[in-house]
């Protein structure tokens, strides 16, 4: 047996300060014993081997990862690939579809386009339209129904808490007996719609209307629906010709910017704080600036004038004209069709609806009534 030793000590040793023992290095050999040989390798060979094995299994695992990556990579590009084709083809149909929207509208409608600024020397004046709150004077109310008044219980309280009411002499005070009340009664209804609606009112009994309007040109009374009570409440217009033969009133604007400003129109309202048919709220007036030619409703807005204020109101008029067929806003233009027959018929779109709903309004108020009463006996809730 051969046993090869290497000794590297790390401190001398006895033997070592006397003298040096040579041994030589062990070389590989191979001897046969019973038919079977033995290799013995050297230190450095061994760490040669191992190293080439860790190398051999460091370049399987790098080629590993490195095909990993490339799979992933792969499919990477792939999805980004799909999503950049995707994008591609959205781009691609927006821009075809609003292509052949602009190309059918241009073909369709070849038009030249020109602005100019310019400013009228007349201009139509607005029309302006007054509505009472209440619609019916109470002492009027209370002359033509006595049965639906009565006396207040007691009138010194009643005065004290009501004090606009109680003006001169007031042992004649009538009251009505729905004035505190958020719905109206049947009957009620009906004697409001009668004084609304009558031709000739009773002149005798005083001014049926709980205010009073004044202008320089002629004010209309026309009769305007009121969804909370069911009603077409009075009103009074100025300049309105939604269904008449005449011109609407003009205004010559004035070309020097030094001339002192005009006003439009001027209106006076008159109305009595005590004329009020609902007692405990003092009288108001709503009011609204339309076109000449449409029937507006102030109650819808409510613009609210008080008494004892003077108001100056600032009005900007505009004027829109729509294309006719074959364009998309397919506009009549009405005034042309009236003065074509003859100065008659409706004057605006506007006009021509109103003259269609009246008469279901007309028809159907007692529906609007029944449904009031209804409400305020509890039976819909």
């Amino acid at each position: 047996m051969h046993s090869n030793l290497r000794f590297s000590p790390e401190r001398g040793t006895l033997f070592n300060d006397w003298f040096t023992i040579p041994f030589p290095r062990a070389n590989r050999r191979i001897k046969p014993v019973k038919n079977r040989t033995f290799e013995v390798f050297t230190e450095d060979e061994i760490v040669e081997a191992a190293s080439e094995n860790d190398r051999d299994l460091f370049k399987r695992f790098r080629k590993l990862k490195e095909r990993r990556n490339a799979e992933i990579i792969r499919k990477k590009n792939a999805s980004w690939i799909i999503l950049k084709g995707f994008i591609l083809i959205l781009c691609i149909f927006c821009f075809l579809y609003q292509s052949s929207k602009f190309c059918i509208l241009y073909f369709s409608y070849p038009t030249t386009l020109s602005l100019a600024v310019t400013r009228p020397k007349v201009i139509i004046k607005p029309a302006f339209t007054f509505c009472s709150g209440y619609g019916v004077s109470r002492t009027y109310f209370c002359t033509e129904y006595p049965n639906l008044c009565m006396k207040p219980i007691n009138l010194t309280q009643f005065c004290e808490k009501y004090d606009f009411n109680c003006r001169g002499d007031n042992s004649k005070l009538m009251i009505p007996k729905f004035g505190d009340k958020i719905y109206l009664e049947t009957e009620e209804l009906e004697a409001l719609h009668h004084i609304l609606h009558s031709s000739v009112p009773s002149q005798n009994k005083g001014n049926p209307w709980s205010f009073n309007v004044t202008n320089e040109s002629h004010m209309k009374t026309n009769l305007i629906y009121f969804k909370r009570i069911g009603l077409r409440l009075m009103c009074f217009s100025s300049n309105l010709h939604f269904n008449d033969n005449a011109e609407p009133d003009n205004w010559k604007l004035s070309s020097s910017q030094r001339e002192t400003r005009k006003f439009i129109d001027h209106f006076i309202l008159k109305m009595q704080a005590n004329e009020s048919i609902l007692y405990m709220e003092l009288p108001v007036v709503f009011f609204s600036v339309h076109s000449p030619f449409i029937q507006d409703n102030p109650f819808i807005v409510q613009n609210e004038l008080k008494l004892g204020h003077r108001y100056e109101v600032y009005v900007r008029l505009e004027e829109e004209h729509l294309l006719p067929h074959p364009y998309p806003t397919n506009c009549t233009d009405y005034d042309e069709l009236w003065r074509k027959n003859n100065k008659t018929g409706p004057r605006s779109q506007e006009a021509c609806q109103e003259k269609c709903s009246n008469s279901f309004e007309e028809q159907c108020w007692k529906y609007a009534s029944a449904q009031n009463v209804l409400k305020n006996n509890g039976t819909c809730s």
